[in-house]
């Protein structure tokens, strides 16, 4: 492993770390099934660690070959499992086209920005920021849970929006707020 990783162009663990929640949410999407998404993303990344993997040298095609390579995982691994009719009964054999790999790179990329800034906020806004939207609460379970008023879930609610405003493109910030009204 040490002499494979003098001579690659780039660092796994890099790459791991920046792109292993995007692949995640993207293998999911094709597999609907979390731990089987988080399985083939860490086998894939593992691949690469002994050499069985390779990305390719220039930079810029990685991020591509990345989202392809899962992609390719997912189907290797829904037709190894028999699930393939399952599948394939209710998607074509067309089953994931160009723009469905697109919409399903740039949800994961914007689920990716607006989940890094959240945890970037204040514990208060990020706690209630979290309930409200990941694990879809009202502002009275909120309230209940935290013990905290509901004016106090409500102004961290807002303080956490104005602050994502901020930091966040408009595109993500609408992803938020749709979220929020869900």
């Amino acid at each position: 492993m040490e002499n494979l990783q003098t001579f690659l162009p780039y660092d796994i663990e890099l790459l791991f770390q920046q792109y292993y929640r995007q692949l995640c949410l993207f293998a999911n999407n094709v597999l609907n099934d979390e731990a089987l998404a988080e399985d083939i993303v860490q086998s894939f990344f593992a691949g690469l660690c002994e050499g069985r993997n390779t990305l390719p040298e220039h930079e810029g095609a990685r991020k591509g070959y990345l989202f392809i390579a899962i992609r390719n995982n997912c189907l290797k691994h829904i037709r190894s499992e028999k699930v393939k009719s399952k599948y394939f009964d209710q998607l074509d054999k067309d089953m994931i086209e160009e723009q469905t790999i697109m919409d399903a790179m740039i949800q994961a990329e914007v689920i990716s920005q607006l989940m890094e800034a959240i945890n970037q906020l204040p514990q208060g806004c990020k706690q209630v920021l979290h309930m409200a939207i990941f694990e879809k609460f009202s502002n009275d379970e909120i309230a209940t849970n935290l013990a905290i008023s509901i004016n106090t879930v409500k102004s961290q609610k807002k303080r956490a929006i104005q602050l994502l405003r901020t930091r966040l493109d408009p595109q993500t910030l609408s992803l938020l707020l749709l979220l929020l009204i869900e």
